[in-house]
């Protein structure tokens, strides 16, 4: 696919972003390639190293491969997925596995990736200092609205950032987002996870562990009140696991999503797993935990229009929804994120007066909360889902995933509406909706319609 250059804005604008996550960087990039300035507050002097995975679905890559030199970054550095493994928790014993048919994938124009956290951040950094955008190093103190659509952010060392519109792609546990969101507001769930990587040289010295590593395969162990995930890194040099539960864990950290932890100090109660999952687990050198708050928000830009959240920071997935995935139950991943960015940076690329902003800024919101929202909550359910104890519903479940590995490609030549439609293709179908969604089309579908009353 093509590298695609968004049109120009008329009016330029100065974006402050608070955060060098994937969001802030991919918002970076997309509103400096619209015509805007762009600066960055990422409170790391340098990339730090993230172990962990993370899963592209086809319409992330999509909208990826059409900015400069991803087709051949993903060649490089990404693997293609050839379907999601179910495995019993106690056992490891196969219950199901969802195959990604080449027919399906060929008519999507996009494959489903799995690539390193670690490098898909270096590589937007490239491409936004490449840009022209402006990354500063510094943390974020205090946000101030100095008169409409003027901001100041003060930084730690004293100094001040000034923009017209701040975005806060801070992540989960986000700083921007007490200035958007009222007082004393709950989290609606929290979820507990860590991640662990594991060097394949070690792994295979151990022969029981091998058959637990299957390539081009993303393996999801279902335990009782958690579960564990695995998949193998591009290079086939790191085997990168995550636990994840849909409850509270007394769990060592100061919500630094870049420090690591002894795997000794796992808070996860694995008595319930494969013994040879939970050896492979003690292999790790280090653990990264994190905990989730998810909140339900209805409103992800602030009363005075110049404070926009995006990301982790507007819409937290379900705990590790950057290293996690669960097709038939729910699908965590980063392309939220990207889909926020590209969905700004092209709402913004048609701006050409001040009174447009606040109708940009309502647009966005209308856009992507409505689907932002639903997938949520239907993520947090398939955690709880992935994660039953053993009894009827659990059985009904993993009766449900066996199905998929009875099913065809053929299986799909049917009627939409035809009562005899397996389970299994109903639910392939759902996500199929999911992986053809285009953020940009979105936006140029609504420009197209509302565009010439602006």
């Amino acid at each position: 696919m093509p590298p695609q250059k968004l049109k120009q804005a008329a009016l330029a604008l100065k974006f402050v972003v608070i955060g060098g996550s994937l969001a802030g960087l991919a918002c970076g990039y997309a509103l400096r390639t619209s015509g805007h300035e762009v600066v960055i507050i990422e409170q790391n002097a340098s990339i730090t190293k993230t172990d962990g995975s993370i899963r592209c679905p086809p319409n992330m890559t999509r909208i990826l491969c059409r900015w400069p030199g991803m087709t051949e970054f993903f060649s490089k550095y990404a693997t293609k997925l050839s379907g999601l493994s179910f495995r019993n928790g106690a056992t490891s014993e196969p219950v199901g596995f969802m195959k990604f048919y080449r027919q399906i994938m060929s008519d999507l124009g996009a494959e489903f990736l799995v690539l390193q956290h670690n490098d898909l951040r270096r590589q937007l950094t490239s491409l936004c200092l490449a840009a022209g955008v402006d990354i500063k190093t510094g943390t974020a103190m205090n946000i101030k609205n100095v008169k409409e659509y003027q901001v100041h952010v003060t930084l730690e060392n004293g100094s001040a950032v000034q923009g017209n519109i701040v975005i806060g792609a801070d992540g989960h546990n986000s700083f921007v987002r007490s200035f958007v969101m009222p007082d004393n507001v709950e989290p609606e769930n929290v979820a507990t996870g860590v991640n662990i990587s594991i060097s394949m040289n070690r792994m295979l010295e151990h022969e029981e562990m091998r058959s637990l590593c299957e390539e081009n395969q993303f393996t999801l162990w279902m335990g009782a009140g958690s579960s564990i995930t695995g998949v193998l890194d591009t290079t086939r040099e790191t085997f990168n696991l995550s636990l994840c539960t849909p409850t509270l864990l007394n769990i060592p950290t100061n919500n630094d999503w870049y420090q690591n932890h002894k795997v000794s100090d796992l808070p996860f109660d694995l008595s319930g797993y494969d013994p040879r999952l939970k050896r492979l687990i003690q292999l790790g050198h280090s653990c990264r935990p994190t905990i989730q708050q998810i909140f339900n928000l209805e409103d992800t830009v602030s009363l005075s229009g110049t404070i926009v959240l995006v990301g982790d920071a507007a819409h937290s997935a379900s705990i590790h929804g950057s290293h996690n995935s669960s097709m038939a139950f729910t699908l965590k991943l980063k392309h939220r994120q990207i889909e926020d960015a590209v969905t700004l940076g092209a709402l913004f690329a048609n701006l050409s007066n001040r009174e447009q902003i606040p109708v940009f800024l309502e647009t966005f919101e209308e856009l992507r909360q409505p689907r932002t929202l639903s997938t949520q909550r239907s993520e947090f359910q398939g955690l709880q889902v992935i994660s039953l104890p053993s009894g009827e519903h659990q059985e009904g479940r993993d009766a449900m995933l066996r199905l998929t590995n009875d099913c065809e490609f053929e299986d799909f030549d049917v009627n939409a509406g035809d009562s005899d439609v397996p389970l299994v293709v109903q639910i392939w179908e759902e996500y199929l909706v999911l992986f053809n969604h285009d953020a940009v089309e979105v936006v140029e579908n609504w420009w197209s319609k509302w565009g010439f009353m602006l």
